[in-house]
C-alpha cells in the first residue's frame, strides 16, 4: 500500500541588520533581510558586477546564471545604484538546517579609467520569522518554491489543480518513484514528464533538498511553464511536484508556481497594478480559500498601513482582484526627467513588494498556510510637462507683468531674453531681482513672475498714431533641470496698448538775447520722448558745450537758447536787423521718429558776427570804423579786390559771399575744413618826392569758418558746396 504525501507553498518578511565593518555605506551597503540578503551599491560608472564564492571557487554571477540561482540583480539604476536580493536558498550559500544562511561574494567596481577592483562581502543571516509550510516568491527574473518536508496531507486533497491531472500524476510518481529525488512537470491535456532532478538542472531548473525543506526555482518561460488568464490577468504557471520512495510509501510534494506577468498600467495620474485574489493554479481542489492578510511594500520592504496611506498607496478588493495603486512621484520611488524634443519629460518608477498569506481549510480542519510574494517593478511612460504664460498685464500700470507656470520642483529658470537681448540670469539675479520673481505652490511646483516696464530700453515700441502707443515683448526663457542641467525653451509673445499717449507740448518764445522754450512733462510717460537739437539729443553736456541754459525741473524743461549759439539758421541779415530761426525736436526714445518739430524765429538787433552757413556762404558784419586812425566802410574789400561789401553805412560793413568765391582759401585739417577770406583797406598813396604820404589805416581783418570733416558732402570736385549743418566762425 502506498502513501503520497503534499504539502503548501509561502511568502517573504524583511528585517534589518548592522551594515557589516570594513565598508563605506556611501559605496557598498549589505542588509539581513527576512528571506534575502540585501546589497546596495552606488556608483558612478559602468553597473558593478558580482561574484559568489564558495568551496568550488568563484562564480561569476551573470545571466542566465544569476536568475537560476537565485540572484536578483535590479537594472532599477535611476537613484544611481544596483541592488542585489541573493535568496536564502541561493546558490553558493551555506545553510545550516535552515537557520543560518551565510553568503560569500564579491562586489566588482569600476572607476573612472576602467580599472575594475574587488570588495568582498561576507554575511551570515537567519530568518526574523518561521518558515511558512510554502513560501512562494516572484522574483523579477525568476519564481521560487520553498515548500517544509514535514507538512503532508492526501493527494486527493492537494493543490496544484487537483482533478484527473493530479491523480494522473500520483499514478505517474507511484510508478516512477525511486529511492532519490525526481521531478514531475503536468501539462495540458493531463500529461505528466517525470525526470531526474540533474534532467531538470541541465534545463535551467534549480532544485536543492535540505534536512526540513525542498527547493524550487525557475527562472521565466522555461519549457514547462504555461501561461494562464486569471480573472483576466495573465499568470505564469509551472505545475510541478517532487517525488521518491520511501519504503512503503510515496512522497509527492507540491512545488507548483505561479506569478503574474503585468507590468501594471498608468492612468495620468496613478500607477494600477491589477493582481488576482485567489491565484487558482495554487489553490485548486477541494477545501477553502481562506485569505489571512494583504501587505504592500516598496523596495523589497513591506510598508505598514498608516505609512502606506500617507504616501498615497492603496490597496483594495475588487471583485477577483487585488487593485494596488500608486500616485505619481510617491515616496519610495524615483523620479527621471529629461528633455525631449525641447519639451520637459519625466518618468515614475517604483519597485513595489505585494504579499498575500492565505490557507485552504479542509473539512478535517487541516489546512496549509501559504505566504506569496510579488516583486514588481512598475513604471510610467514618459509624461510631458509644458510651461503655461499668463499675460497679467495690466496697462494703466505700465509695465508687462508675465506668469510663468507649471514648472516642476527640478526645474529652475536660467535666463530670460527679451526681444533677441538678455535680460535676466540666474547667476546675476541679486543685480536685477526686482523683474523675476519666484512664487512656490504647495504641490511642489513653481512659478515666475516677470515685471518689465513700458520704458524699458527692450521693449519694443510702435506708434500707431492717434495716441496709441502699441508695445511688445518676444520672451523667451531658458529652463533648466536640476542638477544635471539639460536645458529647454518656452516662447511667448506679448503685447499691450497705451491710448491717449500723446507727445507733450513744446513752447516757445522770443526773447531779446534769444529763443526760451519749455516742454512739460507728461507724467509716467516722460521716458517715451526725447527731446533733441537736429540729430543730437538734448542733455546736460550738449547745453553746456554749446552755451545753452537747461533747467530739467520735476514738472517741466526749459532751455534758453542764446542768439549766437550752435543751431541756429538765420536769414534776412542786414547792418540793423537779422532773422534767427531755432528748431527743437521731440522724438520717440526708442525709434529715433520725429513725432512734434517746433520752430521759433525771432527778429534781433545785428551786431558784429559772422554767419557761415549750411549752403556755403559766409556772412560777415564788422565795424572797421572802431581802429585808429578810422577806417571808410565803403573803401574795404576781401582778397579778391573785386568783392565790395554788399551793404555799408558810416561805421558798420556786411560783407556776403560764397565760400568758392572772392579769393577765399580752403585748408583741410584732421576733422574740419577751414575756409578763410580777408577784409582789407588799402591805403591811398599820394607821391612827394620819393616818398610817399597816406591818410589812411592799413586794416586787415581775417575771418573764417570751420566744418566739420565728416558733414561737407562735396569739396574742390565741382566747387559746389553742401554741408549736413551750419559752420562755426572765428
Amino acid at each position: 500500500m502506498s502513501v503520497t504525501l503534499c504539502v503548501g507553498f509561502c511568502l517573504l518578511w524583511l528585517k534589518a541588520d548592522a551594515t557589516p565593518a570594513g565598508f563605506s555605506e556611501a559605496v557598498i551597503q549589505s542588509e539581513c533581510r527576512d528571506r534575502y540578503l540585501w546589497l546596495h551599491v552606488a556608483s558612478t560608472g559602468p553597473p558593478p558586477q558580482f561574484e559568489a564564492v564558495d568551496g568550488g571557487g568563484i562564480h561569476s554571477l551573470s545571466e542566465p546564471l544569476a536568475s537560476r540561482c537565485g540572484y536578483t540583480i535590479s537594472t532599477l539604476r535611476m537613484g544611481g545604484y544596483t541592488t542585489v536580493r541573493a535568496s536564502y536558498y541561493s546558490c553558493y550559500t551555506q545553510n545550516q538546517n535552515d537557520k543560518v544562511f551565510t553568503f560569500s561574494i564579491n562586489v566588482l567596481l569600476s572607476d573612472a579609467t576602467g580599472h575594475w577592483s574587488s570588495r568582498h562581502v561576507s554575511t551570515s543571516c537567519s530568518p526574523a520569522e518561521p518558515w511558512s509550510p510554502r513560501e512562494l516568491v516572484c522574483e523579477e527574473d525568476y519564481m521560487e518554491v520553498s515548500v517544509s518536508r514535514d507538512v503532508s496531507c492526501d493527494a486527493q486533497q492537494g493543490g496544484g489543480g487537483g482533478g484527473q491531472a493530479w491523480n494522473v500524476a500520483a499514478s505517474l510518481a507511484q510508478q516512477a518513484a525511486t529511492s532519490t529525488w525526481q521531478l514531475m512537470f503536468l501539462q495540458d491535456g493531463g500529461q505528466a514528464v517525470a525526470m531526474s532532478v540533474t534532467e531538470a538542472q541541465s534545463l535551467g531548473y534549480s532544485v536543492m533538498v535540505t534536512s526540513r525543506r525542498v527547493v524550487l526555482r525557475s527562472p521565466y518561460r522555461q519549457p514547462h511553464s504555461q501561461e494562464l488568464t486569471v480573472h483576466g490577468v495573465p499568470v505564469e504557471v509551472v505545475q510541478a511536484s517532487l517525488f521518491l520512495r520511501q519504503k512503503l510509501a510515496v512522497v509527492m510534494i507540491d512545488v507548483s508556481l505561479a506569478c503574474t506577468l503585468n507590468s501594471g498600467s498608468f492612468d495620468g495620474a496613478r500607477l494600477l497594478w491589477d493582481v488576482p485574489r485567489v491565484m487558482t493554479p495554487l489553490v485548486g481542489g477541494e477545501g477553502r480559500f481562506e485569505s489571512r492578510s494583504l501587505g504592500l511594500g516598496v523596495e523589497g520592504r513591506l510598508l505598514d498601513r498608516p505609512t502606506a496611506a500617507a504616501r498615497g498607496f492603496s490597496l483594495d478588493l475588487h471583485g477577483d482582484l487585488v487593485q494596488i495603486t500608486v500616485p505619481f512621484g510617491a515616496e519610495g520611488g524615483y523620479r527621471r526627467s529629461l528633455v525631449v524634443d525641447n519639451v520637459y519629460s519625466e518618468m515614475y518608477v517604483i519597485s513595489l513588494l505585494y504579499e498575500h498569506v492565505f490557507s485552504l481549510l479542509h473539512d478535517d480542519g487541516s489546512g496549509v498556510e501559504t505566504r506569496h510574494r510579488l516583486f514588481r517593478v512598475l513604471d510610467t511612460p514618459l509624461r510631458c510637462q509644458r510651461p503655461i504664460t499668463i499675460d497679467q498685464t495690466v496697462s494703466d500700470d505700465h509695465q508687462f507683468s508675465v506668469y510663468l507656470g507649471n514648472i516642476p520642483a527640478d526645474v529652475a529658470l536660467e535666463e530670460v531674453k527679451v526681444n533677441g537681448k538678455q535680460l535676466w540670469t540666474a547667476e546675476a539675479a541679486e543685480e536685477r531681482s526686482h523683474s523675476v520673481g519666484h512664487v512656490v505652490h504647495t504641490n511642489g511646483s513653481h512659478a515666475y513672475t516677470l515685471r518689465v516696464p513700458f520704458e524699458d530700453a527692450v521693449v519694443h515700441r510702435m506708434n500707431l498714431g492717434e495716441g496709441v502707443l502699441q508695445f511688445s515683448l518676444d520672451i523667451n526663457f531658458t529652463l533648466t533641470i536640476v542638477p544635471h542641467g539639460d536645458s529647454y525653451h518656452h516662447h511667448t509673445f506679448i503685447t499691450a496698448r497705451l491710448h491717449d499717449a500723446f507727445p507733450p507740448e513744446l513752447q516757445a518764445e522770443c526773447t531779446e538775447g534769444g529763443v526760451t522754450f519749455s516742454v512739460e512733462k507728461t507724467p509716467r510717460l516722460g521716458s517715451l520722448w526725447e527731446v533733441g537739437v537736429g540729430q543730437e539729443p538734448l542733455t546736460a553736456e550738449l547745453a553746456a558745450q554749446r552755451g545753452y541754459r537747461l533747467r530739467n525741473e520735476s514738472q517741466s524743461i526749459t532751455l534758453e537758447v542764446p542768439v549766437s549759439s550752435v543751431g541756429y539758421t538765420y536769414e534776412d541779415i542786414d547792418l540793423l536787423h537779422f532773422y534767427g530761426t531755432f528748431k527743437l525736436l521731440l522724438r520717440d526714445s526708442q525709434t529715433l521718429e520725429v513725432q512734434v518739430s517746433t520752430s521759433k524765429r525771432c527778429l534781433f538787433k545785428t551786431k558784429e558776427m559772422i554767419v557761415c552757413s549750411a549752403d556755403g556762404f559766409m556772412t560777415v558784419v564788422t565795424t572797421p570804423t572802431a581802429t585808429w586812425p578810422t577806417v571808410h566802410p565803403d573803401k574795404t574789400s576781401l582778397l579778391d579786390r573785386s568783392c565790395g561789401p554788399k551793404q555799408t553805412d558810416g561805421s558798420s560793413v556786411l560783407f556776403e559771399f560764397s565760400l568758392d568765391s572772392c579769393g577765399t582759401r580752403a585748408m583741410v585739417g584732421e576733422s574740419y575744413v577751414v575756409y578763410e577770406n580777408e577784409i582789407v583797406q588799402d591805403r591811398h598813396l599820394i607821391a612827394d618826392g620819393p616818398a610817399f604820404i597816406s591818410r589812411d589805416s592799413q586794416f586787415r581783418l581775417t575771418v573764417r569758418c570751420f566744418y566739420p570733416l565728416n558733414a561737407v558732402s562735396r569739396l574742390f570736385v565741382d566747387r559746389i558746396f553742401r554741408s549736413e549743418t551750419p559752420g562755426c566762425s572765428n
